[in-house]
């Protein structure tokens, strides 16, 4: 079931972003939402159910996690917030760690945010509005 999950959910989350925004390494990050998402609700069952961690390879899981379940290759949890409020946290907590916002794509219901280190390592954050969780996707 995780092998499958982390992709499809790759797949949704980017087909949902609509607008690109390319940062330089030092740019404040600002949202672009002009059009409407393309995408479907998620399907029942994809969302996690498992107990969420506190981080996941080294990235902070943002504090009030309702659920959370990942491999190697993602992580994918719940949360009660906003698109924004989950944004903003993980410009602060990944800028404490070294991650600066590379690129930045967002649509009415859900975001995509890519952070690259110093090493060029690139992490993909992808957030989608579902009712009132947000649904959070980190890839690494």
């Amino acid at each position: 079931m995780k092998k499958l999950m982390v992709p499809g959910l790759i797949s949704l989350i980017l087909a949902a972003c609509s607008n690109t925004v390319q940062l330089a390494p030092s740019a404040t990050p600002t949202l672009s939402a002009t059009s409407a998402p393309t995408a479907s609700p998620l399907p029942p069952g994809e969302t996690p159910e498992g107990q969420p961690a506190s981080n996941w390879n080294g990235i902070p899981i943002m504090p009030g996690a309702i659920a959370g379940e990942g491999d190697e290759e993602g992580y994918v949890f719940t949360v009660k917030a906003t698109p924004v409020q989950v944004q903003e946290y993980y410009q602060l907590e990944l800028g404490k760690l070294g991650w600066q916002p590379f690129v930045q794509e967002a649509g009415d219901s859900s975001m995509m945010i890519i952070f690259m280190d110093g090493a060029s390592a690139t992490l993909t954050v992808s957030i989608l509005s579902k009712g009132d969780e947000v649904l959070v996707l980190l890839v690494k």
